[in-house]
């Protein structure tokens, strides 16, 4: 008999920044472990929402550019996963290999959204 176990991680360093700023609520608290997100977190002032973003909210241009940043000073590969939304298109997954490697990145890793959904296939919402 197999088990499955949900884990839930969150950010620390944003629940201490909400109770020193004084936004902090426990229904924030909920919010953020139910959707894993602040998108929806009106009551945070939107510079903060800004900082501590999900990895699928940053674009993949800005995890390549992490990415090569890293790898421009060293010799060994940098591992690094460029998240997707399930939306990605083909030409957008090509789009994002294609500036890692014009960035010098020596792999790249991309993960859509929504695919390791048990019983799921990796297809594409069309064929572009």
């Amino acid at each position: 008999h197999v088990m499955e176990t949900e884990l839930i991680e969150v950010n620390k360093y944003f629940f201490e920044t909400a109770k020193h700023a004084g936004f902090y609520t426990d229904e924030l608290r909920d919010l953020v472990v139910r959707t894993g997100t602040l998108k929806d977190a009106e009551n945070v002032p939107s510079r903060i929402r800004n900082l501590y973003k999900t990895a699928h909210e940053i674009s993949y241009r800005n995890h390549i550019e992490m990415q090569a940043a890293f790898q421009k000073h060293t010799d060994n590969a940098v591992s690094k996963t460029i998240n997707m939304p399930f939306e990605a298109k083909k030409k957008d997954v090509a789009a994002a290999i294609l500036l890692a490697y014009k960035k010098g990145c020596k792999g790249v890793t991309v993960f859509r959204y929504g695919t390791r959904k048990k019983g799921t296939l990796l297809r594409f919402p069309d064929t572009d």
